[in-house]
């Protein structure tokens, strides 16, 4: 009697909770673009980056803090307890478009991008909220407002912020039931 009684308390839970929704989600929210490529900068790039440090000091010194300052946020534990069902991979921002001043965006320069560490998170993956009953995807959170230096060609180094995601998060929605209203009769 009383494994019933505490059987049809739970049925009665469970039917409650899933019924809250009286939305309907069919997908996942759209992510937002990356402001930035990831590509590998171009060596004469590079050359003229390090030519234009030489004669700044003070974006050197500049970029020398910042990178000080994000070697200390983004060490890594070496023990970790847990599994993460939406695990990040960190891509570097290399290069991106920036408005020159005259209205026109040119294609800038990340100043050392892994020393300024300049990054944003990659997730992938479906089904991470492991219930059957609920459809589940990957996306990116914990978006972060980095400020970081880059060089134009044209207009030479400026420090510039922009947000990026730093995590992901586990996102999960109930597909949609047909009901007898939304069947369409001959």
């Amino acid at each position: 009697m009383m494994k019933t009684f505490i059987a049809v308390v739970l049925v009665v839970c469970f039917a409650y909770c899933n019924c809250q929704d009286s939305t309907c989600v069919t997908s996942p929210p759209r992510e937002k673009s990356i402001d930035g490529q990831s590509d590998a900068q171009p060596t004469d790039i590079q050359g003229q980056i390090d030519e234009a440090l030489k004669n700044d000091d003070e974006v050197r010194l500049g970029v020398d803090s910042l990178a000080a300052e994000r070697a200390l946020v983004f060490q890594q534990d070496k023990f970790i307890y847990y599994q993460d069902t939406c695990p990040r991979r960190l891509r570097y921002i290399t290069s991106l478009y920036v408005n020159n001043g005259s209205g026109k965006f040119e294609k800038c320069y990340v100043v050392a991008p892994y020393r300024q560490r300049v990054t944003y998170a990659y997730c992938g993956g479906t089904n991470c909220y492991g219930n059957t009953f609920y459809k589940s995807q990957c996306i990116r959170s914990g978006w972060t407002r980095m400020q970081f230096w880059v060089w134009c060609p044209t207009c030479g180094f400026k420090l510039i912020a922009r947000w990026y995601p730093q995590c992901c998060s586990c996102y999960r929605w109930t597909p949609c039931l047909a009901t007898v209203d939304d069947v369409k009769r001959p």
